[in-house]
């Protein structure tokens, strides 16, 4: 009779263990599973997609605003610019350490052999995953409808110091990147227009 109450109250506290989890898993948590999924696979170093930009940069007189499509995966990255500004059909394309500046307007090609890069492109998200990794300041907050991601640069200068990604959170895909100077002031607003994560 005792071993039936032994069983009895273990196979409760399991129920009750399984149901717990579940609930404090799918419940009122900053961020729903599915989502977290995504951008923890945004967040690797295996990132593979294609996307569309619209990227505006401030200076101190002007903005410029730029329409791009973006491709990245390992060991390959390319950056067209689009749209009917006086570059389009300006393309940057890496490939096995080689880079490639193309116009397609002029007909004209670039090619550097063993390219080695002297900055990370803030344009690519290779770049911002890359700096985050690195970062000792770094924090996940959730907003009205977007989960962001933000931290401060471990190499920094007064021009970029801050970098924010934003995610929807239906979703789990990236909606805006906000570079940031030292004085918390927006340089670059990196809009993606469609996404799609190979």
């Amino acid at each position: 009779m005792r071993k039936k109450y032994i069983i009895l109250a273990v196979s409760l506290v399991l129920i009750f263990s399984i149901f717990y989890y579940k609930n404090s898993k799918l419940g009122n948590n900053i961020i729903n599973l599915s989502e977290e999924k995504n951008i923890e696979n945004i967040l690797s170093d295996k990132l593979k997609y294609e996307a569309e930009l619209k990227v505006t940069i401030y200076s101190n007189k002007n903005e410029n605003i730029y329409s791009l499509k973006v491709k990245e995966e390992e060991n390959y990255s390319l950056l067209e610019v689009t749209g009917n500004k006086n570059i389009s059909g300006l393309q940057i394309e890496k490939k096995k350490g080689d880079l490639f500046v193309r116009n397609n307007k002029l007909n004209l090609e670039k090619i550097y052999e063993n390219y080695k890069e002297l900055t990370d492109n803030s344009l690519f998200l290779s770049s911002f995953v890359k700096e985050y990794t690195e970062s000792e300041e770094k924090e996940l907050v959730e907003e009205d409808e977007e989960t962001v991601v933000r931290f401060k640069l471990k190499d920094y200068s007064k021009y970029i110091k801050y970098k924010e990604l934003y995610f929807d959170k239906e979703t789990g895909k990236p909606t805006k990147m906000i570079i940031k100077d030292s004085s918390k002031q927006a340089k670059i607003i990196i809009k993606y227009i469609s996404i799609e994560i190979l």
